[in-house]
C-alpha cells in the first residue's frame, strides 16, 4: 500500500482526497498546508490520520511514500525537489513547473534521490484519451490534418480578479491554468515538431493572459489550433480531422464520449476520473520506474516546451522569472 501525502488543501486536492478511495493500491495518510487549522480542517472531513501545518514537517516525516502537489504553478519545482530530496515519490499537478528550466531541475532532482517524478496530467490517463491515441497510431483514419481544442470559463469578475487565477505572482494566467489542456493534448495526435507557431492573447489588468489562441503548424502539415479563456464558457466539441474521417470529443479534458466516424464510444468516469492516473502511478513505483511510460518526461518537456514558446511569443514574463 503507497501511502500518500497531499501538498496544499485547495480543491483540486479536495479531489485527489476524494477519488484516491477508489485505488486499492494507494492510501492518503496525511496532509500538508500553511494553515494547520485547514489541514486538521481538511483531515478530518476526508478521514485522513495525520495534518502538518508546514510542508517541511511532511517532508521530514516516514509516514508517507509519495505526495500529491497541489499548490499553484509557482510552487511546483520547490516542493517536488523538497520531497524527492527526503526520498518521497511525487505526482505533481499540471502543469508540473512554470517553464522548462524548473522541470529540468526537477528531473534532476528525481534521478539524483531515484524517486518517481510525473506530471499529473490526468486527461492523458482517461479511457476516451486513450481509445483517441490508439486511433491515431492506427492509422485506420489516415494521416491526421487538424485539430481545433479549446477551453475556457467565465473567471473575470470572480474574487475581484485578484485571486490566484490574475495573479502573476502565483504564474496565474488561462495559458498555464487551462491551456495547458489543448497544449498537451496536441502531443496525443502528432510526433511532429513545429515549424510554425502563432499566437495572440488579451491581458487583465493584473498583466496575467485572460484569454490566448494559439495556432500550430508541424513539420508533417497538421495544424492545431488551441484556445483558453477566463473571458467565456469555451466547451466546444474538440473535432480532429484525418484523411478518411473525424473524432469528435465532448470536453476532450474530461471527455466520456467520442465519436468514430459513425461510431460513438462512452467511457463513465470512477470518481472524479482521477484514479486512472493514481493507480498507474502507483503502478510505477512498484516496479521502480522513474518515469511512467504513459505520461513520460519527455512528453512533459515537450509540452513545456511549447508553453514557453507560446508565453515568449505572447510577451507573458512572470515576476519571478
Amino acid at each position: 500500500m503507497i501511502k500518500f501525502g497531499i501538498v496544499g488543501a485547495g480543491g483540486i486536492a479536495q479531489k485527489f482526497a476524494k477519488d484516491i478511495k477508489f485505488c486499492e493500491g494507494a492510501t492518503v495518510t496525511a496532509i500538508a498546508s500553511r494553515s494547520l487549522e485547514k489541514a486538521n480542517d481538511f483531515k478530518n472531513e476526508h478521514d485522513i490520520e495525520f495534518a502538518f501545518g508546514s510542508y517541511e514537517e511532511m517532508a521530514n516525516s516516514d509516514l508517507i511514500d509519495a505526495v500529491y502537489i497541489a499548490t499553484p504553478h509557482n510552487f511546483h519545482m520547490e516542493q517536488s525537489i523538497l520531497y524527492m530530496n527526503h526520498k518521497k515519490h511525487v505526482l505533481c499537478e499540471k502543469p508540473i513547473s512554470v517553464n522548462v528550466d524548473q522541470f529540468e531541475k526537477m528531473v534532476t532532482s528525481s534521478i539524483e534521490n531515484n524517486v518517481l517524478l510525473m506530471e499529473a496530467m490526468w486527461t492523458r490517463f482517461l479511457p476516451a484519451t486513450l481509445k483517441v491515441r490508439e486511433v491515431v497510431a492506427s492509422k485506420t483514419l489516415g494521416r491526421f490534418k487538424n485539430a481545433y481544442l479549446e477551453f475556457g470559463f467565465k473567471a473575470m469578475g470572480k474574487g475581484g480578479d485578484f485571486g490566484r487565477l490574475f495573479n502573476p505572482k502565483l504564474a496565474g494566467g488561462s495559458l498555464l491554468d487551462v491551456g495547458v489542456y489543448p497544449v498537451a493534448y496536441t502531443l496525443n495526435l502528432t510526433d511532429s515538431k513545429v515549424r510554425e507557431l502563432n499566437a495572440k492573447a488579451k491581458f487583465s489588468k493584473t498583466g496575467i493572459d485572460t484569454e490566448c489562441i494559439v495556432n500550430f503548424v508541424f513539420e508533417d502539415d497538421s495544424k492545431v489550433t488551441c484556445v483558453s479563456s477566463f473571458i467565456e464558457d469555451r466547451n466546444t466539441p474538440a473535432v480532429l480531422e484525418f484523411e478518411k474521417g473525424k473524432i469528435i470529443i465532448e470536453n476532450f479534458w474530461r471527455s466520456t464520449k467520442v465519436t468514430i466516424g459513425s461510431d460513438v464510444f462512452e467511457y463513465p468516469f470512477i470518481g472524479e476520473g482521477f484514479p486512472h492516473e493514481i493507480n498507474l502511478f502507483v503502478n510505477s513505483i512498484n516496479k521502480g520506474e522513474l518515469e511512467n511510460d504513459t505520461m513520460t518526461h519527455d512528453q512533459t518537456r515537450k509540452s513545456m516546451m511549447l508553453l514557453d514558446k507560446i508565453r515568449k511569443t505572447i510577451g507573458l514574463v512572470f515576476p519571478f522569472e
